[in-house]
């Protein structure tokens, strides 16, 4: 196949066209915030799954609480009766001996109850102090998602611009080339990592970076500029200088 040395210059400048577009298609597939914001979703749903968790276990409490607060309340309505008939006086003195002693017992229960009651509430209190943790990690989380989308439509956009414009030159530059050659150069590129044309510099293949072998290299001198050459290694479009 033959082409100018023309054509095969610009082939050049179309292999760093399409380079330069590779890289920005990687570098828009592998923006920092993507994995960042992913991440995020992973914290914001253990953190959902831990809240359901907590938040049960807090209406849990609250329940027993209440239910202490009523034990206790039912005990103080009774020591209040009894307190009453006793300083009325009205009654025997076997049953206002009685009245005293119930009082006794009542306040013990009391005291039990309330030592009860405070180690529920020390519980509660603890339960809802992660309650509000994991929603206040919820609302920075999702603030600091909200942050990331931002950064990341930025750096999205930067990027499209950036594609945009190779994609303009792109289409500008083909034209000028041989049909078949841009034809070649392609297949060549999809099977070569995304480059299909690359210069001889020297004895080495800038594709491959692999030396040209003697023989070779003054089989390719002795040949017409306009004659395409092809790595013997990676079978890529060689361009002379």
């Amino acid at each position: 196949m033959k082409a100018t040395p023309e054509d095969q210059n610009l082939l050049i400048e179309l292999q760093l066209i399409d380079s330069q577009i590779t890289q920005a298609k990687v570098k828009l597939a592998g923006l920092p915030e993507i994995e960042q914001i992913t991440a995020i979703h992973t914290r914001l749903e253990n953190t959902a799954v831990e809240l359901a968790v907590v938040e049960t276990e807090l209406a849990d409490v609250a329940i027993e609480l209440r239910r202490s607060e009523v034990d206790v309340e039912q005990v103080e309505d009774r020591m209040k009766k009894d307190e009453s008939r006793l300083n009325s006086g009205i009654g025997t003195p076997k049953e206002l001996e009685q009245l005293q002693h119930e009082l006794v017992t009542l306040a013990k229960r009391k005291a039990d109850l309330e030592d009860g009651e405070l180690e529920i509430l020390m519980k509660h209190d603890g339960v809802k102090a992660r309650v509000d943790e994991l929603l206040n990690d919820q609302v920075g989380l999702k603030k600091l998602e909200l942050e990331l989308h931002v950064r990341l439509e930025n750096a999205k956009a930067e990027i499209d611009k950036t594609l945009a414009e190779l994609g303009a030159a792109r289409g500008e530059l083909v034209p000028k080339i041989d049909a078949a050659l841009v034809e070649l150069y392609d297949k060549v590129r999809i099977s070569a990592h995304g480059v299909g044309a690359a210069l001889l510099v020297g004895n080495k293949c800038d594709g491959c970076h692999l030396s040209i072998n003697a023989i070779e290299l003054e089989r390719i001198k002795g040949l017409e500029a306009d004659e395409i050459i092809r790595c013997e290694e990676c079978r890529r479009i060689l361009v002379r200088i």
